[in-house]
């Protein structure tokens, strides 16, 4: 699935994205959304003056959204408002290769608690709205999965799979939460795990019959897990069925088999 929600964002990781195998083509909703939309305003915005305007543009953008300062822990890892998870990690393993390079002036060691608390409180500050969203709506089952959507962007997968089966729990057809438990459960890779994967996303089939994400993931386990080479392939040609635009993805061609994918 890729419904992000937009209520109640926190200020840093701004929406977790839904987590799904999905074909990379397809696009994701949410933060990456957000980001092609900017990119998409900044290449308009250059008209006729070529890429290179398009990334001086881009560059100075970036610098003005970088926070300033040495205090807050955007400051601390130089990162602004609403930056994925993906990013706070790129930009902590940029700042303790910063604190743990020969030439660095101050103390490491102190400068190494600094940046791993600033990343800590981040997490916590968006860990904390979905929270709340949940302590506010304890019954609903979007708000849970939201919860374990943003638990399992940042790979706490424990967490993750608990408020999955509580929104299935109060909404047995809540399609992305019996998406994303399916893969959960097929990571853990033992058989009852499979099993009980393969029924989820049979289950996703039954709620939607024209859900490629869960058939896509479902080949995946075919392959991978089943070692069922044919009945992957069936799913993808359901998929590219219900979407013929994909026929020439190129995932969608390596589990096919195809030889030139």
């Amino acid at each position: 699935p890729h419904g992000t929600g937009k209520e109640g964002m926190a200020p840093a990781l701004v929406s977790a994205p839904a987590m799904s195998t999905r074909f990379a083509a397809r696009g994701v909703r949410g933060a990456n959304v957000r980001a092609r939309a900017l990119a998409q305003r900044i290449v308009a915005a250059a008209g006729d003056n070529g890429p290179e305007a398009v990334n001086k543009d881009a560059k100075r953008r970036q610098l003005e959204m970088t926070p300033k300062g040495d205090d807050t822990p955007e400051q601390i890892l130089r990162v602004s408002r609403g930056t994925s998870f993906e990013g706070l990690k790129s930009a902590r393993r940029v700042a303790l290769d910063n604190a743990n390079a020969p030439d660095f002036d101050g103390d490491a060691e102190q400068r190494i608690g600094k940046i791993n608390w600033a990343f800590d409180a981040l997490i916590e500050e968006s860990r904390a709205v979905f929270a709340k969203a949940v302590e506010s709506k304890p019954d609903d089952a979007e708000a849970r999965y939201r919860f374990g959507n943003f638990y399992q962007t940042i790979e706490k997968l424990e967490e993750a799979e608990a408020c999955y089966r509580k929104a299935i729990e109060l909404d047995p057809k809540h399609l992305d939460s019996c998406n994303n438990l399916a893969m959960i459960l097929q990571g853990r890779g033992d058989e009852a795990s499979i099993d009980e994967a393969e029924a989820y996303y049979l289950k996703c089939v039954e709620i939607d019959d024209k859900c490629v994400d869960a058939m896509f993931n479902w080949a995946t386990l075919k392959l991978h897990c089943r070692k069922d080479p044919d009945a992957c392939r069936v799913l993808i040609n359901q998929i590219v069925i219900i979407e013929p635009e994909l026929k020439d993805h190129k995932l969608v061609k390596l589990l096919r088999g195809e030889e030139d994918a």
